[in-house]
């Protein structure tokens, strides 16, 4: 039986195929990950790291070559580095990079001398910045698209969640998130304060940026905690700014509910142990959506049809103490190694509709450990 027959009797049946596809015996696709994160964690948490290894986990599902480039949270590196890939004689087919520290404009600019295409991930271009180069496929045209996750329904949902924790109290909320221009940053503060907008008998005390690292939002939330001594919720924009706040919250003994977005490994123990009372997670997963999209892409099944260039992606899932265990050992366990990513592909399994990246589909089929 071969494999469009196969697809269609699973179909008829009523399931998913989960057996590994083949692929076309071409060329495999190269990619350049221009990671603005840091090769070893140094404070900021491990967001960019996991985001690289999961690319990889969905290079080595499609039969891509992956190569990542650490830009140690330097954009001047990363700029650097975009103006060395844009002068190989043998160009890689994809680019991919982030709008981090707002460099992302120049790096299209200096990219666009290369014939690879390049897929911008994570931090969208400001409203400023498109202004000037424009939208994908125009002014620039190895730009061929734009994922970001819908941050700010992911900090939508996640005070969601707290506000239902606190039960009949009124929620006073301190909100710490990361640097004022960027946009993820500025999402997920706005995706908090739409609930609170919606919500009666909630508000912000205080919103403040912080770095994104946990000595600096330790020390800020010590600060509101002192000036907002009836605050009962607080979120931050990372997991290392979140595990900071609760270091100073267990200083002073308060009771307030913290949540985070990132969900790593240590905040996902936290959670378990009943420190944090939830967690954003699925942020890091966004470098192994840009692998499908670019794979379909490679395939002749251009993303552009099923959402458009400019792809907003709804797949952020709150974490919490009663499914922190099943999320923790899919993502974290022995086997997160061997993910497949295959199903999400357009090309590989034909569906209509924008592209579907909910993580319930990877928690389903992802190994168990022994």
């Amino acid at each position: 039986m071969n494999r469009r027959k196969a697809l269609l009797a699973c179909a008829h049946a009523g399931l998913l195929c989960m057996t590994r596809p083949t692929f076309a015996s071409r060329p495999s696709p190269r990619v350049v990950f221009l990671n603005p994160g840091e090769a070893v964690e140094r404070g900021t948490g491990r967001h960019w790291q996991l985001t690289a290894q999961f690319m990889a986990v969905a290079a080595k599902t499609f039969d891509m070559q992956l190569e990542v480039l650490y830009a140690e949270r330097d954009h001047l590196l990363m700029l650097r580095q975009a103006e060395e890939v844009a002068l190989r004689p043998d160009a890689p087919d994809y680019v991919v990079i982030v709008n981090e520290k707002m460099a992302a404009q120049q790096m299209l600019k200096t990219l666009a001398r290369s014939p690879a295409k390049v897929l911008l991930i994570h931090n969208d271009l400001t409203p400023g910045q498109r202004r000037e180069i424009g939208n994908e496929r125009q002014q620039i045209r190895n730009w061929i698209g734009t994922a970001t996750a819908n941050a700010a329904l992911g900090t939508y949902r996640l005070m969601e969640y707290l506000y239902h924790r606190l039960g009949e109290n009124r929620a006073q909320v301190i909100g710490i998130t990361g640097d004022p221009q960027t946009p993820v940053s500025q999402e997920r503060a706005a995706g908090v304060e739409t609930f609170l907008a919606q919500t009666p008998n909630a508000r912000t005390s205080q919103l403040v940026f912080s770095d994104w690292s946990y000595a600096d939002s330790n020390q800020k939330t010590g600060v509101l905690l002192a000036r907002y001594p009836e605050a009962n919720v607080i979120w931050a924009a990372n997991d290392s700014m979140a595990l900071g706040a609760l270091n100073a919250v267990k200083a002073r003994n308060a009771r307030v509910l913290v949540g985070g977005v990132g969900a790593l490994k240590g905040a996902l123990a936290n959670v378990a142990d009943g420190g944090l009372a939830a967690m954003v997670a699925g942020d890091y997963f966004i470098g192994a959506w840009a692998m499908v999209l670019l794979h379909d892409y490679h395939h002749g099944k251009d993303f552009a049809a099923s959402g458009g260039v400019w792809q907003k992606l709804d797949y952020l899932s709150v974490i919490h103490h009663d499914n922190v265990a099943r999320y923790n050992e899919a993502f974290f366990g022995r086997g997160h190694n061997t993910l497949d990513f295959a199903p999400y592909s357009k090309y590989l399994y034909p569906r209509a509709g924008p592209y579907d990246f909910g993580l319930e589909r990877l928690l389903n089929t992802a190994p168990k450990d022994s």
